[in-house]
């Protein structure tokens, strides 16, 4: 499936110079972080259409700093100091319209080359303090990616720009990516698409002295056979169910088997060119769920259903929240258990699109009196863990559409049956 085009690049680029200029920035930084762990890539990707696979590198003075990073320099206008000669060193050739320059390490590149110029530069730091102070007028400098910035090279940049104060404006970012173009939307939906068949397939490994490996294998294959990127998932059964995953850095077990009656719980999260599919299913291994484990099940699955019912333009984040609380409290599960602690401190969903992010679903939180827009791609979820009963979470991405909500990774409406015997 094709990826965004170079047009809507450059509108996004064009755009975000725009907010910026609004917020009296004279300039704006992107930086992000690659190394194929799909964290924190997102503000360059979005304005560029790159992305770093060399993984992080600890510094070497001298010779390397901050690789397997990237930034983007995206002045919002043209440096009045700016001279003919400094111009062609430093990537600038104007024509009346204003350029964005990619900074990394990563010297040759593959088709399709990212929408901006690019240097190569071994010390991204200093590469790019050199194309600030060449493209951005002194002043206020906006940085997103706030995240993926060191303290010492944040520390580097302040001591070497005097004259330019970084400021964080992650929401400046966020505000970018809040409602999706039409190429974002059909991206999320064959994103949806493939984290159904991936669910299915390690479904279909889920049986009877299996190991939670081989379901986490079928799963990534699944992934990776049709060309998205898998990012990572939370993967746990039986006595360790009402647990999010191992903790070892594999967060599935090699060594546990599944037996019949098994609860297998699994959170998954991968790619269709960078714009994500966050999933969750919760199945019995083998056998029909007891009557504890269904109303566990019923619980999950119900509560989130009735938020997404309510995902239309104009209704408040806190209300679609409070609707999944209140279905909740009236479960059968609740009635005899009670209402434990909820795993997401009260939340019931956010953001989705090159990253987890803004609005929070809460319903007494930040973005509570916010409204949803046509647009928008959300993901509502909950997972809950009883050492009684054990643990489940039920997960679906949705596009708030002005028809209704439009979910992406629809699979199983009724009641999950068990997965299957051997």
């Amino acid at each position: 499936m094709r990826g965004i085009g170079a047009e809507e690049y450059a509108a996004r680029q064009e755009a975000m110079r725009r907010r910026a200029a609004r917020e009296g920035f004279h300039g704006v930084v992107a930086w992000s972080r690659g190394g194929s762990g799909q964290d924190r890539y997102a503000d360059v990707h979005h304005l560029t259409g790159f992305y770093q696979h060399q993984p992080f590198v600890p510094d070497a003075p001298g010779h390397w700093r901050a690789r397997g990073h990237a930034a983007v320099v995206l002045p919002v206008d043209v440096p009045p100091a700016i001279s003919n000669g400094h111009a062609a060193r430093t990537g600038w050739e104007g024509h009346g319209r204003v350029a964005a320059m990619l900074i990394t390490d990563s010297g040759n590149l593959q088709e399709p080359r990212p929408v901006a110029r690019v240097r190569v530069a071994a010390d991204l730091v200093d590469a790019l303090a050199e194309q600030i102070r060449a493209w951005i007028r002194p002043g206020k400098v906006a940085l997103i990616g706030c995240e993926a910035m060191t303290a010492p090279w944040w520390c580097r940049l302040r001591s070497v720009l005097p004259g330019h104060e970084l400021v964080c404006a992650d929401e400046l970012a966020w505000e970018a990516r809040r409602i999706k173009s039409p190429a974002e939307l059909d991206l999320l939906r064959a994103s949806g698409a493939l984290g159904v068949r991936a669910m299915a397939a390690a479904r279909d490994a889920a049986a009877p002295d299996a190991t939670e490996a081989d379901v986490a294998a079928a799963a990534v294959a699944e992934i990776i056979r049709a060309g998205g990127a898998y990012y990572g998932m939370g993967i746990s059964s039986g006595a360790e169910s009402h647990t999010f995953a191992a903790s070892d850095p594999a967060p599935y077990s090699a060594d546990r088997r599944l037996a019949a009656g098994d609860l297998l719980r699994i959170d998954l999260y991968g790619s269709v060119h960078g714009y994500l599919f966050e999933l969750a299913r919760t199945w019995v291994v083998g056998e029909e769920p007891t009557t504890e484990q269904r109303r566990l099940l019923d619980a999950v699955r119900d509560s989130v259903l009735a938020g997404i019912e309510l995902l239309r333009p104009g209704r408040p984040f806190g209300e679609v929240a409070r609707r999944c609380q209140q279905v909740f409290e009236r479960s059968a599960f609740a009635t005899h258990h009670g209402l434990p602690e909820p795993e997401m401190h009260g939340g019931w969903g956010h953001g989705l699109g090159l990253s987890f992010e803004p609005p929070w679903i809460i319903e007494d939180g930040p973005h509570a009196g916010e409204r949803a827009e046509a647009g928008m791609c959300l993901a509502l979820e909950r997972r809950l863990a009883v050492h009684s009963v054990g643990g489940a979470g039920y997960e679906e991405d949705v596009i708030v559409t002005d028809a209704g909500p439009e979910l992406t990774t629809v699979s199983h409406r009724a009641p999950e049956p068990a997965a299957r015997r051997p």
